[in-house]
């Protein structure tokens, strides 16, 4: 045995036991990313590219520092409800019949007693900095989108915004409010992935919006999905979190003769 053996065991781990199915929803984590194909895809159920070991430990470390920061908030005497009280699972939200979920890190309690959403964040220092100079709205154009999209269909119109920097575990704290002209820009998108009717973001895979993307593979390399009537080109979404084939004018419940795999447009 030596170093980088155990290394290559640990990574070896994770990828041998990395499982995802594939979501079949618009979350609200991805709605404030600028690529129109990409939340089709989403929507859609298309499958992710898997991400490396390294890059999944990145992912389970965020997770591990957000109950960290629960626990702070907490212990500075603030009221926060990480859990539905009545469901005992987070605190969820839709539209769509379910094809738009929004999942919050909790709810928080403002001084007046009102409801404020929770959303954590934890950052590099150099992604940390820049949120502590510009604000979210600048800083991280994704992470405002998704807090609008929280904010607009929990209708509760504040946020409590926290970034902790993963680097010296210093605080950046920020009160989002509800951006009525943002929340109809996003609804006005969302119709336009529904419609199915999108294009992709960039006309170059080397693009560099597009190498880091989990849908790169079904979108520049030709992977296929599952058959299924979601991700066939004749489907559409409806507002009962069913789908609707325009193929055979009727309710899509299986595939059928008919099958296409669904495509973005060429830019």
């Amino acid at each position: 045995m030596d170093a980088q053996s155990v290394i290559d065991r640990i990574d070896k781990a994770y990828e041998e036991s990395f499982k995802e199915k594939p979501r079949k929803y618009l979350g609200a984590s991805i709605v404030g990313n600028p690529c129109d194909a990409l939340l089709s895809f989403n929507l859609r159920g298309f499958p992710n590219d898997p991400p490396d070991a390294r890059l999944q430990r990145v992912f389970r470390m965020g997770h591990i520092l957000e109950d960290e920061v629960v626990k702070d908030l907490k212990k500075a005497g603030l009221s926060i409800f990480e859990v539905d009280g009545v469901t005992g699972k987070q605190h969820t939200y839709s539209a769509l019949g379910g094809h738009i979920v929004c999942h919050t890190d909790g709810l928080a309690e403002d001084e007046d007693g009102s409801g404020m959403v929770l959303e954590i964040k934890s950052m590099n220092e150099a992604s940390h900095k820049k949120f502590l100079s510009k604000g979210v709205r600048i800083s991280h154009p994704q992470y405002y989108g998704q807090v609008q999209l929280e904010m607009g269909l929990s209708e509760i119109h504040s946020t409590l915004f926290v970034a902790i920097c993963k680097n010296n575990s210093m605080y950046g704290v920020e009160i989002v409010e509800f951006d009525e002209i943002e929340f109809a820009f996003i609804r006005e998108r969302v119709q336009r992935v529904i419609d199915g009717d999108v294009e992709k973001i960039s006309s170059d895979k080397t693009d560099w919006r597009c190498k880091g993307c989990f849908k790169r593979s079904v979108c520049w390399d030709g992977k296929e999905p599952t058959v299924d009537c979601a991700t066939c080109k004749h489907a559409t979404a409806t507002h009962g979190k069913e789908w609707y084939c325009n193929a055979k004018d009727t309710p899509a419940v299986n595939p059928c003769d008919k099958y296409e795999i669904w495509r973005p447009r060429d830019r």
